[in-house]
C-alpha cells in the first residue's frame, strides 16, 4: 500500500511518517531506492501503530530509539518521561490554584497585594507546592556538565550556556502529539582550557529540549587542540 493508505488508514499525515524515518525508529519492511514510491506492508501498519501509541504516552523518538538499540528497557523509559510529565503537572497545578485566587479576588495589576501573595507562594514553596516561572519556561533544562579531561582526565563541571551559538526550533520535525522542539547548539571553538592540566580543549555539540521544558537528548563531544 501507498503512503496515502497509510495516512487514511492511521490518521495521521505523511510528515509524521517522513519524522519516524529520519529519527531511525521506523524502517519500512520494504526497503526501495529514494526514487521510488514507497510501498508499506501489513506489518508496516502494526510498527506505527505502536509508535504512535507510545507517543501518546509522551515518549519521544529519542526514548523509543533507546528502547530498540537496548540501551533502556520500556519500563525505564516510561518511568524517566512519566517523572518529567508528573513534575510539570505539579507546577501547572500550583500556577493554576494561584492563578485561579487572582481572578476570584479581582486583583488588578496596580493595586496586586504584593506582600500578601510573596508570602503565599513562598509558604507553599516550602511545603513543596511547585510553580510554572520564567526560569522554567526558558532554562527548563540544564546546560551544567561534567567533562574528564582527554589529557589529565580530571573530571570539572562546566555550564555549556557560556559556549551557546545558536537555538533554533525544528517544527517539521517535531513529534505531532507534543509540539515543537528546540535544539542548542555549543561551541567552544578555542577558548577554554583544562582547569588542572591548563591544556587547551573544544567543547562542540548539541542538546535537544523536546517537548519543550523537557530534556530529550544530546551529543556533546571533547577533544583536546594542539597548540602552535
Amino acid at each position: 500500500m501507498q503512503a496515502k493508505d497509510v495516512t487514511k488508514r492511521l490518521g495521521i499525515n505523511r510528515d509524521r511518517i517522513k519524522y519516524l524515518k529520519r529519527q531511525g525508529v521506523f524502517v519500512p519492511e520494504i526497503t526501495i531506492p529514494a526514487s521510488v514510491t514507497a510501498e508499506y506492508t501489513e506489518q508496516d501498519i502494526v510498527v506505527l501503530k505502536q509508535l504512535i501509541v507510545l507517543s501518546k504516552t509522551g515518549l519521544t523518538c529519542g526514548d523509543i530509539k533507546k528502547i530498540q538499540e537496548g540501551k533502556w528497557t520500556l519500563e525505564t523509559a516510561l518511568v524517566k518521561r512519566t517523572h518529567t510529565i508528573e513534575e510539570e503537572i505539579r507546577r501547572m497545578s500550583g500556577s493554576l490554584l494561584l492563578a485561579e485566587d487572582l481572578l476570584n479576588n479581582k486583583v488588578e495589576y496596580a493595586t496586586l497585594p504584593i506582600d500578601h501573595y510573596w508570602n503565599v507562594v513562598h509558604q507553599k514553596e516550602e511545603d513543596g507546592e511547585e510553580f510554572l516561572d520564567i526560569d522554567y519556561m526558558d532554562e527548563a533544562i540544564s546546560f551544567l556538565r561534567e567533562i574528564a579531561c582527554p589529557y589529565c582526565k580530571e573530571p570539572q563541571e562546566l555550564d555549556l550556556e557560556d559556549f551557546l551559538w545558536d537555538k533554533r526550533s525544528n517544527p517539521d520535525e517535531s513529534d505531532n502529539c507534543m509540539g515543537p522542539d528546540m535544539v542548542y547548539s555549543f561551541d567552544s571553538e578555542e577558548n577554554y582550557h583544562c582547569d588542572y592540566c591548563g591544556k587547551l580543549l573544544r567543547i562542540e555539540g548539541w542538546i535537544r529540549e523536546y517537548p519543550m521544558g523537557a530534556y530529550d537528548s544530546e551529543d556533546v563531544n571533547i577533544e583536546g587542540i594542539e597548540e602552535s
